[in-house]
């Protein structure tokens, strides 16, 4: 049975899935207990989707008043190391970062993505990340829809391998990847 993570849980847990599969309400309901909860959200707004516009309401309608938010900061890691150490993170989702720096060429997304995996690997902060899983679905018919998927699917890959804690959330089922697999060497 899962159960939210203990008030003094300090660490990176990962949450994959695919779309609509429960990820962010397991990621929620993961860090429900915290006393304080720093929620950030990388998507940026998409004023012609009102699909879109619908699920971040949905999202907002789901957090509680008490968390603070942040939404599509431009260094998330400097949002990360202004937050306090009793503070708990939730970062919803890595996708948004990841669209946010399609236009930065190989070296560019290199430095960043090794600077992302130091910030979110701070032991003495919780942050749950919650993350896409794009690689079972259909093969990008566009060179930035396979640059997208990339970058997506090895980041996700890198912040699993350095979390205490995965999971992947499918058809509104959580499964403790932990429980019932190993890292591959």
């Amino acid at each position: 049975m899962i159960t939210p993570l203990e008030k003094n849980f300090k660490g990176l847990i990962s949450i994959t899935g695919p779309t609509r599969s429960g990820k962010s309400q397991l990621a929620e309901f993961l860090i429900k207990k915290q006393q304080s909860v720093t929620y950030i959200a990388t998507s940026k707004k998409r004023p012609n989707d009102p699909d879109w516009q619908q699920r971040i309401d949905l999202h907002r309608k789901r957090r509680p008043d008490r968390w603070k938010l942040i939404e599509h900061p431009k260094d998330i890691c400097k949002a990360i190391e202004s937050i306090s150490g009793n503070e708990s993170i939730l970062i919803d989702s890595i996708g948004g970062l990841v669209e946010h720096h399609l236009g930065d060429d190989d070296a560019q997304w290199e430095i960043f993505q090794d600077r992302l995996l130091n910030c979110f690997t701070d032991d003495n902060l919780l942050i749950v990340v919650v993350s896409e899983e794009v690689g079972w679905g259909i093969v990008p018919a566009t060179p930035i829809g396979h640059l997208f998927r990339e970058r997506l699917s090895t980041l996700t890959s890198l912040l699993s391998c350095r979390s205490k804690k995965r999971m992947l959330a499918i058809n509104g089922v959580a499964i403790e990847l932990d429980q019932i697999g190993e890292l591959i060497p």
